[in-house]
């Protein structure tokens, strides 16, 4: 059974946030370049303390092993993760967009083999190509009756080097709808391409795959793809908001903390006018973002059309103040902003890459205008 955001008490909702802080400040601080491209370090150690932690099983029904949270609660614990890191918030963010898709499913036909499958919380994270939408590709063929067989190439699959399973789209030849499956990777048939490099976000790495006449459960009824993703987009769309909000938090620390100790023309920098009004521009735009999600939670978890517009619309509106507020970040260090050391480019970076979650900004925009041209019309 879901628990409700709104209906759980303010400390409880603190504490789920505190533990991901923690989190992010014992497991992911020290190595947080080392996990970007060129992959000194690998991500696993760190989705494994993840697990342990129990931030894998949030919205996991509690009935399949998990917290049975609501994803909007996941949103506060993605923002203070995406503060330190947003390729583990993504990673994150992967595996639970992958659990509403079966979640949406679950409650339109039989997925008990599924749930058998994502149950517990010995498993890995689950592959998603969260990165973009099913209306972006060209979808893998389905063939087969009883046992179903995808063929065909899944490009920028998150974490398929990772995952066991992933939820992937197909389509019967000659038909107009699309369906979810769930895929082993480890069968026969999947091959898999080296880690594509991304702009941002880089933790959370995503491959190409191609699919040979590769066995998928089918997840719900067949044919009701597109509504499985709008269900799941709704209700992940405050958490694509909340990346987006960290990555901003983290920068605007970052530039304060180097204004405050920077020496410059006999001043630290924070005292000269200039620095103090695009701090404040910074300070703004995240009280903005904060008064967004605040005003999803109060809408509801997304669940509903009203939820559904407000959650939307605050993911595309924050998505854009974070690339603004992160460019900012960079120049406010001046030279320093491009170097690794300080971390503000990789911020700027993941910012833009934050962009792209669950499909691209300007397929997100033309989403959101459909939605209220409908409204208009009811």
């Amino acid at each position: 059974m879901r628990i409700e955001a709104h209906a759980m008490h303010n400390g409880e909702l603190e504490a789920f946030n505190d533990l991901a802080e923690s989190f992010a400040k014992k497991e992911l601080l020290a190595h947080v370049h080392e996990r970007e491209f060129p992959y000194a370090l690998d991500a696993a150690e760190a989705v494994e303390a993840a697990r342990k932690a129990g931030l894998l099983s949030v919205n996991l029904p509690e009935e399949w092993g998990g917290t049975g949270l609501d994803a909007s609660v996941l949103a506060g614990m993605l923002s203070r993760i995406s503060a330190v890191d947003a390729g583990m918030a993504g990673i994150l963010f992967t595996h639970a967009a992958a659990l509403e898709i079966i979640s949406a499913a679950v409650d339109r036909g039989d997925c008990a083999e599924v749930c058998r499958l994502v149950s517990g919380r010995e498993g890995s994270p689950l592959a998603f190509q969260v990165y973009g939408g099913p209306g972006e590709i060209e979808l893998p063929a389905v063939a087969g009756e009883g046992v179903n067989q995808l063929s065909g190439r899944l490009p920028l699959v998150a974490l398929g080097r990772m995952a066991r399973h992933a939820v992937v789209p197909g389509a019967r030849p000659g038909g107009e709808k699309f369906s979810w499956y769930l895929v082993d990777l480890s069968l026969d048939g999947v091959k898999k391409s080296d880690p594509v490099l991304t702009l941002g976000m880089q933790a959370c790495q995503a491959v190409d795959i191609e699919l040979d006449a590769v066995p998928a459960l089918l997840l719900g009824a067949e044919g009701q793809g597109g509504a499985y993703f709008r269900t799941m987009q709704a209700r992940m769309s405050a958490g694509a908001a909340a990346i987006s909000l960290g990555i901003m938090e983290g920068s605007f620390r970052e530039a304060l903390a180097y204004a405050r100790q920077r020496w410059q023309g006999g001043r630290y920098l924070e005292e000269w006018s200039g620095v103090r009004m695009m701090l404040a521009r910074m300070a703004v735009q995240i009280e903005v973002s904060r008064c967004c999600l605040a005003g999803c939670g109060i809408a509801g978890n997304g669940a509903a059309f009203g939820g559904e517009g407000s959650a939307l619309a605050a993911a595309l509106h924050i998505s854009e103040l974070a690339c603004a507020a992160t460019s900012e970040g960079v120049q406010l260090l001046g030279g320093n902003g491009y170097m690794k050391d300080y971390g503000q480019e990789k911020r700027m970076r993941d910012a833009r890459q934050a962009r792209c979650l669950l499909g691209m900004g300007g397929l997100r925009m033309m989403s959101f205008i459909g939605t209220i041209m409908e409204e208009a019309r009811a």
